[in-house]
């Protein structure tokens, strides 16, 4: 699918298109000091009472129109502010360049109202406040509208900066636009005469580098809400941040033909897409390399057309416009009419974790319901993981088109039907890994085709509280309680990002299934000890350095047991809020519980424990049904408590059977000297 785009300034130019994170608010924050404005410069005033033959430099002298300011040519250091409250019904098209440490700066004085610039949309292409091929501006605090008269139909725009478009025209750099309201822009639409996609709230076009658009709210605009558009890699080191965009007819936010350094974080995209008469997504990326998309929440999408409407594109529909590199994580989407994603021909090393994904299959319209949509493409490195997509309403398919990605850890639950898992069959291109697809009834019986399936299980997923709402606490609902089976049952995935959803720290062994991690003290619990005994002929004898623990009940000289000891130096609390006992079945023939016990005597050794010798001072601690070889997880929160609040940092824990004997109840698990899946403590506090 190519999905094509014009902007119109004072010729239509061809452009590519369609197809809350600390770390970046200290970037961003640390951009905007940057930005501030120093000594040099004059501070000019505008006012609708005031006069332009006035000088301007002061409240009492202020100049009355925008016309006035459009004949001026600004220095670095200059400020223009605007009456609070004043209305003014022209175009803004301000000159001049700011420099480093003395940017121009356009603001309001005198109230909190936001000054109110009606651009009037009174000829074809208009734009109420263009920046164009300028340097070192800074606007904040203006309430922008570009409103076409009813009866004509014009491509319109809010807010424009424009950079070079000849490949030697200098790069444009440093352009901050805060804390303004774009509005009302109702530009031609795309059955009406003058349609141009790259129209509407705030478009950022052409060579252009450091440009930050943040906090500012963009509403009742048409096409796009708030994009990028140029020549390929034209544009650098572009930020999209803390963004409010609702009641968008086309895109709500694209970042189109950035070569590196770009961001779209912590935005709300709310109601765009509001029309079926062409492909437009929330939140996407095209011509891009290495974009981050991260912590923004994107709702309410009610058309998007017959590919697109989902959440988020990473496009690319020819080689020059090829996205590469890009990270979509730690985002929110829910109740969207079209899916979560899509994937062009031409993105290739994309990838997608640590989402929260509710309700995006939608009930509207005649198009596919779907939660992915794959363009055939031969880019199948696109990494999916660690994400939760819940889905209430039926899907036709959860994935439409060639797919050729990677699906690892994630929780895919519905309470509905899923007509096939694709409309197109399956290949080994596809691969699931430890993924919980909840429930077995529809995902057991599913086609997968020739698709690499591994270590995916059925088990409901047990989320504290799956709600449906807006604002990231509601999105918390989808963690898992502590007896999921989503606890450290995932693969670990290289270079995952450092931290879960919720902003805590991965662990460098299996992570959990989903979007959350449960917190872990790295090295807490490390294995001090391990052995296996055995009764009758065999009592006096030691196991060691054995790789396997067995457990079984049986008669005199078969019956086994297992003693584990571990310590946690680095906890320096008085208790655990969780202690979960991870242990690696290796074979067993029938189900058996085992009971864990810890002992008042840690004095054992791992080399001279035997069955005369171990201990039976004893305290149960919990149990487990082993049922089949995997692994296990067995609260040990109580044992651990005892230790620490007696003042003790080891806990020695005993692994029995109880029950009846058995000569085929052996269960093996794999012990410290294993060269995989080894006991481990997992400590949360």
């Amino acid at each position: 699918m190519k999905k094509n785009v014009s902007i119109l300034t004072a010729a239509c130019v061809c452009l590519f298109a369609c197809s809350k994170n600390k770390g970046l608010q200290q970037l961003v924050t640390g951009k905007s000091a940057a930005m501030a404005t120093s000594a040099v410069g004059t501070t000019y005033y505008v006012d609708p009472a005031g006069s332009d033959t006035n000088a301007g430099t002061s409240t009492t002298a202020a100049w009355k129109t925008v016309a006035k300011v459009n004949t001026m040519t600004f220095s670095p250091g200059d400020k223009i502010l605007f009456k609070s409250g004043g209305v003014w019904n022209d175009t803004l098209h301000p000159k001049g360049s700011g420099s480093a440490g003395a940017p121009i700066v356009i603001d309001k004085y005198g109230g909190t109202t936001l000054p109110l610039i009606n651009g009037g949309g009174r000829v074809n292409g208009s734009v109420t406040l263009l920046l164009d091929k300028v340097n070192w501006w800074t606007v904040n605090n203006l309430e922008i509208t570009n409103t076409v008269p009813t009866g004509v139909t014009y491509a319109a725009t809010g807010i424009r900066v424009n950079g070079g478009t000849a490949s030697t025209d200098p790069v444009n750099t440093n352009i901050t636009i805060s804390n303004c309201y774009v509005h009302n822009v109702n530009s031609a639409t795309v059955k009406q005469t003058n349609y141009v996609k790259g129209s509407g709230g705030i478009i950022i076009n052409d060579r252009l580098s450091d440009v930050l658009v943040q906090s500012c709210h963009i509403a009742n605009c048409a096409v796009e809400g708030l994009r990028t558009a140029g020549p390929t890699d034209g544009l650098k080191n572009i930020i999209f941040d803390n963004n409010f965009i609702e009641s968008i007819y086309g895109d709500g936010i694209v970042m189109a033909s950035v070569s590196g350094g770009s961001k779209v974080t912590n935005n709300t995209v709310y109601k765009a897409c509001m029309t079926n008469d062409r492909n437009f997504a929330g939140i996407w990326t095209v011509g891009s390399r290495g974009t981050l998309v991260a912590h923004n929440e994107v709702y309410g999408l009610t058309g998007g057309g017959p590919n697109d409407g989902e959440a988020f594109d990473a496009d690319g529909y020819t080689p020059e416009t090829t996205t590469d590199g890009d990270i979509f994580e730690y985002n929110y989407t829910h109740d969207n009419n079209g899916g979560f994603m899509l994937f062009m021909k031409y993105s290739k090393n994309i990838t997608v974790r640590y989402n929260v994904s509710v309700n995006d299959i939608g009930t509207a319209g005649p198009y596919t319901k779907k939660l992915f949509w794959f363009q055939k493409s031969d880019n199948n490195n696109r990494q999916i993981y660690n994400n939760v997509f819940y889905i209430k309403n039926p899907a036709n398919s959860l994935i439409v088109g060639n797919a050729m990605a990677t699906f690892s850890n994630n929780i895919i639950y519905t309470t509905s039907t899923i007509g096939n898992i694709s409309n197109v069959t399956l290949d080994t291109d596809m691969k699931f890994y430890n993924n919980c697809l909840y429930p077995s009834s529809v995902f057991s019986k599913a086609s997968w085709g020739t698709a690499v399936l591994t270590n995916n299980f059925h088990d409901n997923p047990l989320f504290l509280n799956p709600a449906s709402g807006t604002g990231f606490s509601v999105a918390n609902g989808y963690n898992v309680s502590d007896t999921s089976r989503c606890r450290n049952n995932g693969i670990l995935v290289s270079n995952n990002g450092g931290q879960d959803f919720a902003g805590n720290a991965l662990p460098g062994s299996n992570p959990d299934v989903g979007a959350f991690q449960h917190a872990i003290v790295s090295q807490a619990g490390s294995t001090l000890a391990d052995s296996h005994v055995r009764d009758g002929s065999y009592a006096g004898a030691n196991y060691g350095t054995d790789t396997l623990l067995t457990v079984k009940a049986d008669a005199a000289s078969y019956a086994r047991k297992a003693y584990l000891k571990f310590s946690f130096n680095q906890v320096g609390t008085r208790s655990v809020s969780k202690a979960t006992l991870n242990i690696h079945c290796a074979r067993t023939l029938i189900p058996n519980v085992v009971n864990i016990y810890s002992t008042a005597n840690k004095t054992w050794t791992e080399n001279s424990i035997t069955w005369n010798n171990a201990p039976m001072d004893t305290t149960l601690a919990g149990k487990v049904t082993i049922s089949a070889p995997g692994v296990y997880n067995i609260d040990v929160t109580s044992a651990v408590n005892r230790e620490l609040q007696n003042g003790s940092k080891t806990v020695s824990l005993l692994m029995l059977n109880t029950g009846a004997f058995n000569s085929n109840g052996d269960m093996m698990f794999n012990s410290k000297d294993a060269s995989n899946n080894k006991p481990t403590l997992l400590l949360q506090y």
